[in-house]
């Protein structure tokens, strides 16, 4: 029952068929207020509307478990499995399995990857994650990177990389990003060993210099871009 639950609520089955009550409700309140006014009996249609809602409850609650609508507009709903194999950027190693507590480090994320993610917090404490192009991370199961939280908006943040450098940036959540301790209002160059928090979830940035091209430089100090940094930049060329 708890899964069932839980599924109903992934699929939002609940506030399809809270809205499917609300608006039969409000139909039959109008009739009851409008019809008098214009001297027309509104009992006769109140009790079809009655009817209809109650035969059409089953058939609503059917199309939300299989549908959604989503701004890209109605879409089928996918199995939870099948959406993490589809959509999500696998992790790198599981730590959670031996029961270790912290997070990934250097030598353990592998060394394909020059940037990897590890979570220390949350629902995905124990994971880490390979970063070699443009990542989401938000609520959203739809995300790159999934973090099932209620603190987490549905797109939280997107990570990019712009020749070799990891780019942070807020993509106007809720409770906003924390990068070391500041909370960010533009764009972020991550650094080794950046902490990046969503309100009590935290993140660890890893760099392999292992994976450095030759005559690279390697430079410590964390950057925030505010909106209009870029511009003056531009601007005093």
């Amino acid at each position: 029952m708890l899964t069932l639950y839980r599924e109903l609520r992934r699929r939002k089955v609940f506030q399809t068929c809270f809205l499917y009550i609300f608006a039969a409700w409000g139909s039959l309140q109008i009739i009851d207020v409008l019809f008098p006014l214009l001297d027309l009996d509104g009992d006769e249609i109140s009790r079809i509307i009655f009817v209809v809602t109650i035969a059409g409850f089953p058939i609503a609650f059917a199309l939300a478990w299989f549908f959604q609508i989503t701004p890209r507009g109605i879409v089928r709903s996918t199995p939870f499995v099948e959406r993490r194999l589809l959509s999500n950027v696998p992790p790198l190693n599981d730590r959670r399995a031996a029961g270790r507590p912290g997070y990934f480090r250097r030598t353990e994320a592998g060394s394909d990857f020059e940037w990897t993610l590890s979570a220390e917090t949350g629902p995905l404490a124990g994971l880490s994650f390979g970063v070699d192009r443009s990542l989401v991370l938000g609520r959203s199961l739809e995300s790159d990177i999934a973090v099932v939280s209620p603190h987490v908006s549905r797109q939280h943040a997107r990570l990019d990389l712009e020749a070799g450098q990891l780019m942070l940036e807020d993509l106007g959540s809720a409770n906003g990003t924390v990068v070391n301790g500041r909370a960010m209002t533009g764009r972020c160059a991550l650094q080794n060993e950046d902490e990046i928090r969503f309100h009590d979830i935290v993140f660890r940035v890893h760099r392999s210099y292992d994976n450095l091209p030759r005559g690279v430089g390697l430079d410590d100090t964390t950057t925030i871009e505010t909106p209009g940094s870029r511009d003056n930049a531009d601007s005093g060329r």
